[in-house]
């Protein structure tokens, strides 16, 4: 609520104030990240990553309103936002099939965890728009080694909290 006066006493619109929330998620989740890692590196080990400018030539489609999205080289800092999208897709399906096998559904609990996927999903909407936008020209690889992340980070969270000893595939109950 409060967000909302501040974006009404500053005369921002919604629309742009939301489109500022996407794009400061999607530049925390992959260049500020990497900043982040590169000025570590530099303090703690003494270790100096350049990187050379390149100008930006427009997109090959001047009707298209990602045009400019597409321009971009892909490369491992397009992997974490990817790694978040799906990461996320695989807790709402697995919250969905848990509620749904589960002898007493908390559908509760589900609204409340797929509200929150649905809402960093949306914040990234358009960095998957600019990711799908042209097929086949993202590397295979961005994609393979996103997968593993999202897996490994998966079964890492179910080794961390894992299911009942009650519980077994498919979720039905057996009583000890």
């Amino acid at each position: 609520m409060l967000a909302v006066l501040e974006i009404k006493w500053s005369g921002i619109r919604l629309e742009e104030s939301w489109k500022n929330e996407q794009f400061w998620l999607i530049g925390g989740t992959s260049a500020h990240l990497a900043a982040v890692i590169q000025g570590l590196l530099k303090v703690i080990a003494d270790i100096e990553i350049s990187f050379t400018l390149t100008s930006k030539s427009g997109g090959d489609d001047a009707d298209d309103e990602f045009a400019d999205l597409y321009t971009v080289k892909w490369t491992s800092l397009m992997i974490p936002p990817i790694v978040i999208m799906m990461v996320n897709l695989i807790a709402i399906a697995v919250g969905f099939s848990r509620t749904i096998y589960s002898e007493i559904p908390q559908w509760s609990k589900l609204l409340g965890g797929v509200f929150f996927s649905f809402w960093v999903l949306a914040h990234l909407y358009p960095f998957a728009k600019g990711l799908m936008g042209r097929r086949g020209r993202t590397p295979t690889i961005v994609f393979v080694w996103s997968g593993l992340l999202a897996i490994t980070i998966s079964l890492l969270c179910v080794a961390i909290n894992p299911p009942s000893q009650n519980w077994q595939i498919g979720g039905s109950f057996t009583f000890p």
